[in-house]
């Protein structure tokens, strides 16, 4: 019996040998997982926090495009009424009467004493022969107004009333979108 013992004792070892090599098997596994569920989390944590900031990012660009878009529908807008108000400024002065237009011609003359040649549209030509000794230069395309020339044609001054609005309509641009609150 004592070889019967001895083969137990080392059966005996061996299975525990083999139990603790199966446990530290099983642990090292366990803590394999444990830590690839970790890594796992981690990189799944990261993706959706990097998902998280690429929509926020998204959705912001998409409401500073529609912002930009609605600014600029109000812009446009504005600016269809400023050009309805320049146009509409220009009917109105081309649509003054006779005498109207003699009053505002002399007071453009008056302020230009060093021309030669004055030019202006077929509908004020008789005014302004009339009004000025000034030589006529010819009829020019415009709706009211007149140009006015040196004796060598070197120095022009644009007076008609198509020139002087849109000065106005450019120097008063901002005070208009101002008011228009642009």
């Amino acid at each position: 019996m004592g070889l019967e013992v001895v083969v137990k004792d080392v059966l005996a070892r061996g299975e525990a040998e083999a139990n603790r090599i199966r446990q530290e098997g099983t642990d090292e596994a366990n803590a394999l997982i444990g830590g690839a569920e970790n890594t796992a989390r981690q990189i799944l944590e990261e993706r959706r926090e990097q998902a998280v900031r690429q929509i926020e990012r998204r959705k912001n660009r998409e409401i500073s495009s529609a912002n930009l878009e609605v600014k600029r529908g109000v812009l446009n807008a504005k600016k269809e009424l400023l050009d309805q108000a320049y146009n509409e400024a220009l009917g109105a002065l081309a649509a003054l009467s006779e005498s109207e237009r003699e009053t505002i011609i002399k007071k453009l003359l008056e302020a230009h004493t060093d021309s030669k040649r004055v030019f202006s549209n077929k509908r004020d030509e008789s005014i302004v022969r009339r009004i000025t000794q000034l030589e006529y230069g010819g009829t020019i395309s415009c709706s009211g107004g007149v140009v006015l020339e040196n004796e060598d044609g070197t120095v022009i001054h644009d007076l008609t009333f198509d020139t002087l609005l849109r000065s106005v309509r450019e120097t008063s641009l901002k005070q208009l979108l101002e008011i228009l609150n642009v």
